[in-house]
């Protein structure tokens, strides 16, 4: 409850809000540890002396896995987000170019304005053709992430700078959010496509969709279709999507080459990533959905709940996109 408090409704100071959300990760730690624990506690012995024994190692060991367990969500959680470096052909693609895609930043909380700082500075030291935003990248009112969200003002591409809503931005007033985005000379794809042109020539069809939440709500909802209009067939397609549910609406006949991902954090805290993969089809990297349609999901470049991640490190993915 005080995380959501501190998160949402009041200016906690960082180190006590840290604390509030360490508390949630705390806590999945002990319920992995408990499924764990509980197992190997009926296990039968045959004697009292031998049943002491191991509930003892069994209780020590519990103990220094919970604590190692915690740490190691810790550590990795605040690493800084690793580049992962995709070379991808793609077919009918007229030239090489590269792109940087950030997804699931959740500015609020402890993602404040430092922390986005550190995160531009990062991209713009790759020096991409064009950054793909995929969404949830705020998590807060406006008025409490202003700041914050106006680091990403100082992203650097010349092809530009281009978002789709991620479920966490229908929480706080989208409308005002987006406004606040396209502000900084941000484009929103609001289910349209664009061409993308290097040095005077076309590149590809750059397309994407509102969240699959925006249906839930009745608000801003995805609609492939229009997302796809009027494209020009001789180049090829990638699709903005938050959720990586949304390619089961895909079709071959669709012509979509590449859809970029996020929403899942890649399971955040293993093990529940196998929580993720029963409500989403693909959880972290690279995917051939079909044989025209390939999918990668980004695994968070920050974090949703507790500062952890276990088997799932923060990611800002560099595509060097190439000519089939």
């Amino acid at each position: 409850m005080c995380y959501f408090w501190g998160r949402y409704y009041f200016n906690m100071p960082l180190t006590l809000y840290f604390l509030a959300s360490l508390s949630i990760g705390v806590a999945f730690v002990l319920f992995v540890v408990t499924l764990i624990y509980q197992p190997l506690s009926l296990i039968p012995y045959f004697n009292k002396k031998r049943r002491g024994f191991f509930k003892n190692i069994i209780n020590a060991g519990s103990g220094i896995f919970a604590g190692g367990y915690l740490s190691w969500g810790i550590i990795e959680g605040g690493l800084k987000p690793k580049v992962e470096v995709i070379e991808l052909p793609l077919l009918k693609l007229p030239a090489p170019f590269s792109a940087v895609q950030i997804s699931d930043l959740h500015i609020g909380g402890l993602i404040e304005k430092n922390a986005v700082r550190e995160i531009v500075q990062q991209t713009n030291t790759l020096k991409p053709d064009v950054i793909f935003l995929t969404g949830d990248i705020i998590d807060a009112e406006i008025s409490r992430v202003s700041e914050a969200l106006q680091e990403l003002s100082n992203l650097q591409a010349p092809l530009g700078i281009y978002f789709v809503p991620g479920n966490h931005e229908y929480f706080h007033n989208i409308g005002e959010l987006l406004g606040a985005i396209r502000s900084m000379g941000i484009k929103i794809l609001e289910n349209e496509n664009i061409l993308l042109e290097k040095n005077g020539e076309n590149l590809i069809n750059l397309a994407g969709v509102y969240d699959l939440f925006g249906r839930r709500v009745g608000v801003l909802e995805p609609n492939l279709e229009d997302a796809l209009k009027d494209r020009e067939e001789s180049l090829p397609t990638i699709l903005l999507a938050h959720q990586p549910k949304f390619i089961l609406e895909i079709e071959e006949k669709n012509q979509v080459d590449l859809v970029l991902s996020g929403h899942t954090h890649g399971g955040q805290i293993f093990p529940f990533a196998f929580l993720v993969t029963l409500d989403q089809p693909y959880l972290a990297g690279l995917y051939q959905h079909n044989t025209r349609t390939q999918i990668y999901v980004n695994r968070g470049t920050g974090f949703w709940g507790p500062p952890m991640r276990i088997l799932a490190r923060a990611e800002i993915t560099y595509f060097k996109f190439l000519t089939a």
